[in-house]
Order: structure tokens, then sequence, then C-alpha cells
């Protein structure tokens, strides 16, 4: 077991170091990984999408499939939260930058643990929990998770392990939040219901007319 780990933090090692020598050679490729890097532009984008979801639909099972969706991806990224909390409390593992040599540093100093990953759960939560309900959108989305994933290792600030297990992370979150649908689902056909009855109060305000009247 010992010889396995060993292993498997030399390849991590490896792989961040050939990833992160990239840093520095290009003033695009620092500029894309700080962005893809930032703790919240990625992520502001990320929850206008599954907005974006909700949003979409135009006919009234659509919409309570919308709204379904966004319930499973707030229940699950509240459980990757909670699971991330216990991990950080009970495991430490320095940042990169403070066990390597060498390391190009393209972003600012977290002290926190380093696994895994917060800003790739959070991503990929987010990612794999609309592509269960939406493929389109949750594709961009899950394309954004990586390029996350890849910019923080890029940066510096994250070991690919640390990406990796928050990818996993984020993957068995939504896949229990999903499991755990027909308890939820029954919020979303209310939630439904009741947006059903404000669309059908809003068709049902008089129109002011020309003339200053108001149609009926």
């Amino acid at each position: 077991m010992t010889a396995i780990v060993q292993f498997l933090i030399s390849l991590d090692q490896s792989v961040f170091k050939a990833i992160n020598s990239l840093a520095g050679k290009s003033s695009v490729l620092n500029w894309l990984a700080r962005v893809g890097a930032d703790d919240h532009i990625i992520p502001i984008v990320l929850a206008l999408l599954v907005l974006l979801v909700v949003l979409l639909p135009s006919d009234r099972q659509a919409r309570e499939l919308a709204f379904t969706c966004l319930i499973c991806t707030i229940i699950a990224i509240v459980m990757s939260m909670v699971i991330l909390f216990i991990l950080n409390g009970a495991f430490f593992r320095p940042r990169p930058f403070t066990s390597l040599s060498n390391v190009h540093l393209l972003f600012y100093h977290n002290t926190d643990s380093s696994f895994p990953s917060n800003a790739a759960t959070i991503a990929f939560v987010m990612a794999i929990s609309v592509l269960m309900y939406n493929r389109k959108v949750g594709g961009v989305m899950l394309a954004l998770a990586v390029y996350v994933g890849l910019a923080r290792v890029l940066c510096g600030v994250h070991y690919p392990l640390d990406i990796v297990s928050g990818a996993m992370l984020g993957l068995g979150s939504a896949f229990l939040t999903r499991a755990a649908e027909p308890l939820y689902r029954p919020l979303a056909v209310a939630l439904n219901r009741a947006t059903d009855r404000l669309l059908a109060s809003w068709q049902g305000l008089p129109r002011a007319l020309p003339g200053g009247g108001e149609s009926k």
C-alpha cells in the first residue's frame, strides 16, 4: 500500500511539473490560466448557466424538469461542501508552491488544504448536476470545469490529484443527489405550479391603452 501511495504522489508531482512548466511562457496563456483559476469569474458564469436552464423552458413539463435540475444542483453543492469541510479538517496537504521547488506561481498564495480542490469540486458538481438534465448547457459547464482544473494546476496552486479528487467528489455528490430525486421532486412540482399561477396572474393584468385607458 505504501509503495502505491508513493507511486501516486510521484506521478502526481511529475504531471504537475509538466503542466506548471508552461506557466510564464506566454502572456496569453498566463492570462487564460489566471481567469480560470480565479475564485469568482468561472463560478459566476457557471451559476448563471444554471439559472439559464431554469429560464430556457417554454412549456410546463420542461419547466418542471428545470426546477428539478436546480434543486438537484443546490443540494449536491451543499453535500459536497459538507464533505469538503470534513476532509479539509481531517487531512491537510500543503500547496505545491510550499513543498516543491521551482514552481511558477501565477496566482495568490492559498493557505487552506490543497486536497481536494474546492474550486474543482464546486465546478464539477454544478456541471455534472446540470449535465444529467440538460446535455447542451451541461456540456458547456463541464468544459468550463475542466478549464478550471487545468488552470489551477498551471497556476501552481493545485496538484492534478487535487483536481481529480475534487471532480470525483463533485461527481459522487451529483449522482447521489440525483438518486434521491423522488424526495425533492414534489418541491419542483410545487414551484412549477406556483410559476403557473404567477404567469396566469400576469397574463390577466389589464394592459394600458394609448389614450390612457385600460384594456379588459
